[in-house]
């Protein structure tokens, strides 16, 4: 049976359009330089290694963060130079977490890897930085549930409202929101940055309430749509929300670990919600 929300919460990164995949061609990008590429293709062994094993990301896990979304590019370009020296085994040997580790202790004492001076790690960070400026893709489906949320929404403004909810960096947010035209106020009536934690989804829920012309503000049916079980529907279920689950590349389709993560439905792409919100 079809839900009739009064509310539409979506999650940006990776649910509506592709975050992953830029941070990809960053990381792609970081270590083209590092291997000494400056801008050209890289070595495919090189770059098999590295991406298929997701090293930049486990490194960034060791380091501390700059503030934002991870630690700082330079940072995380010695780390990685260090990791690919060879030592401690080589790239070929897969991740070791025993060398990740060892390769952000070097880097938080202060040294440097060889074949990567600071001038190499500048531009191996400004590298990362640049392809990061690019806009995201959206995902499958997103094209055709925006347009069906501005129908939504137009039909009945008073009584529906929705909302696009993301803890990413709004530097990085806003080129997205060009891209898309997602900042324009046509899809989403409010735009959310901040942790996902089930006090911020009450105060949404809340802030909600007082949007729509309802009887009983707390009676709102609110449907929340993410990729993450945890970050978002876990705390989505936690506030009494409807939750769609679309699970997408970053996280993999992921197994509820308690029924606190169970959602209501789960999607193979988002324009299936179309159908199940009756939009």
């Amino acid at each position: 049976m079809p839900v009739s929300p009064h509310a539409l919460v979506l999650d940006a990164d990776n649910t509506l359009w592709d975050t992953n995949a830029t941070f990809r061609r960053a990381r792609s990008a970081m270590i083209q330089v590092l291997q000494g590429a400056d801008g050209e293709e890289a070595r495919p062994d090189g770059e098999k290694r590295l991406e298929t094993t997701d090293v930049l990301y486990r490194l960034s896990q060791h380091l501390p963060s700059s503030g934002g979304e991870g630690p700082d590019l330079e940072q995380l370009a010695r780390a990685a130079a260090f990791y690919m020296s060879g030592l401690r085994g080589g790239p070929e040997a897969g991740i070791q977490t025993s060398r990740l580790r060892w390769a952000s202790e070097q880097v938080r004492a202060g040294r440097q890897p060889p074949g990567c001076d600071r001038s190499r790690a500048r531009k191996a960070a400004e590298a990362f930085r640049s392809a990061l400026s690019a806009p995201p893709p959206l995902l499958d489906g997103a094209a055709s549930l925006l347009r069906g949320v501005r129908a939504w929404r137009t039909a009945q403004p008073d009584r529906r409202t929705s909302v696009l909810f993301s803890e990413g960096a709004l530097d990085r947010l806003e080129v997205a929101f060009d891209a898309h035209g997602i900042g324009g106020g046509q899809y989403f009536d409010d735009i959310v940055l901040r942790e996902k934690t089930p006090d911020t989804f009450r105060d949404v829920c809340h802030a909600i309430g007082n949007a729509v012309d309802l009887p009983e503000p707390q009676a709102a049916e609110v449907v929340v749509i993410g990729d993450s079980l945890q970050r978002d529907i876990r705390p989505a279920n936690a506030t009494g929300c409807t939750t769609l689950y679309c699970p997408g590349d970053l996280w993999g389709r992921e197994t509820p670990e308690a029924a606190s993560e169970q959602p209501d439905y789960t999607l193979g792409t988002l324009d299936e919600a179309l159908r199940i919100l009756d939009l």
